[in-house]
């Protein structure tokens, strides 16, 4: 699903800090009708009925926001559909939510409902086995996240005396120029990354999608991107104006690698070792830094390519726990009924279409 009323996102991804979690974005008590979370055991269908949801909605034209799985980008963790306005989650761990205004504005869909426990209470060591297995790889893959993390920050720490501030601040003031007129909204904060299976996974056609102009800062260090986009960002809030804050996925919510103003169909974006935008129609934004003394890039080169190495060892360990996944996933599709989502489906479509 590339097309162009469906745009992909992340809300979660591990971290310096372990796994973060920017779900919280789903909720709109005031503005939006409902809030489905479901609840249920890996391959028990949460993400196939959001896809089934998804079809019906696009169907009709709606625009929406998708979410994918940063473990498994082929998976869904939520939705949210502006036209009809409802959103959908996968409730359960690493991203756990419940109902703040039960019935009123969320509802839990319990696929529990759909299963035979007898038949995952006959394979229940196989299934505390494969929970706690994927568990450990997750946390292997986190500790290295955390160590690529510690050596990036560290590049962003020695090359931010030279990075030109005088180039940014000239860069955000004509940009914030451009912005004029653009719509007031809300700030949303949003991911187009994260260290995945066997790779670092980047919705590039997100940004193509959402701008008429890219604005692309080259930064293999770190230090001009975080100066340029934290400047732009405080710049555009006094104004008010919306934007969608996009993280580094692993360095959430401490720097911002990409920010992108929709009315105004503009993006700024950062290119590096781990994502990147290289069309010649971009706007490249040149001279922000002076040059780095030899030795120092020898160190900062070192450091970055043993943080690739950490990011690559982490990905291996998402790819295993997914592999894992999918062996657990078989003992929760043979106790499903998945004739009994079918009137879940209902209900929820019944809903949207009112």
């Amino acid at each position: 699903m590339t097309d162009g009323n469906y745009i992909k996102f992340l809300l979660g991804s591990n971290t310096k800090r372990g796994f973060v979690s920017l779900f919280d974005e789903l909720r709109d008590p005031i503005n939006g009708m409902r809030l489905y979370i479901i609840k249920g055991g890996p391959g028990s269908g949460k993400s196939s009925l959001m896809k089934r949801v998804i079809k019906h909605l696009k169907d009709k034209g709606n625009t929406m926001e998708c979410f994918h799985c940063a473990s498994d980008p082929s998976s869904l963790d939520a939705f949210i559909d502006y036209d009809a306005r409802i959103a959908m989650v996968d409730g359960t761990a690493p991203h756990i939510m419940d109902p703040e205004y039960p019935g009123a504005y969320d509802v839990i869909i319990n696929m529990a409902d759909c299963w035979d426990d007898t038949v995952l209470k006959k394979h229940k060591d196989e299934i505390i086995s494969l929970s706690d297995n994927i568990s450990i790889c997750h946390n292997m893959a986190a500790s290295c996240i955390s160590s690529a993390a510690t050596l990036l920050d560290n590049n962003i720490h020695i090359a931010k005396p030279y990075v030109r501030q005088n180039t940014i601040n000239e860069f955000v003031t004509k940009l914030i120029k451009k912005l004029d007129g653009s719509d007031a909204g809300r700030i949303k904060k949003r991911l187009l990354s994260a260290v995945s299976v066997g790779e670092t996974v980047f919705f590039s056609e997100t940004i193509e999608m959402l701008s008429k102009n890219i604005y692309v800062i080259p930064d293999m260090w770190g230090a001009a991107s975080k100066a340029l986009l934290n400047k732009l960002h405080s710049a555009a809030s006094l104004l008010d104006i919306e934007q969608i804050v996009c993280y580094c996925s692993i360095r959430t919510p401490d720097k911002i690698d990409h920010i992108i103003f929709p009315s105004a169909g503009i993006t700024v974006t950062t290119a590096n070792h781990f994502h990147s935008i290289s069309d010649s129609k971009h706007h490249i934004i040149h001279d922000l830094m002076k040059p780095l003394p030899k030795i120092t890039q020898e160190q900062m080169s070192r450091h970055l390519n043993k943080a690739k190495e950490l990011i690559d060892i982490a990905g291996e360990h998402v790819r295993k726990a997914k592999l894992l996944h999918d062996d657990l996933e078989s003992y929760y599709i043979k106790a499903m009924d998945f004739t009994k989502v079918d009137p879940i489906f209902d209900k929820v479509i019944s809903e949207c279409d009112l």
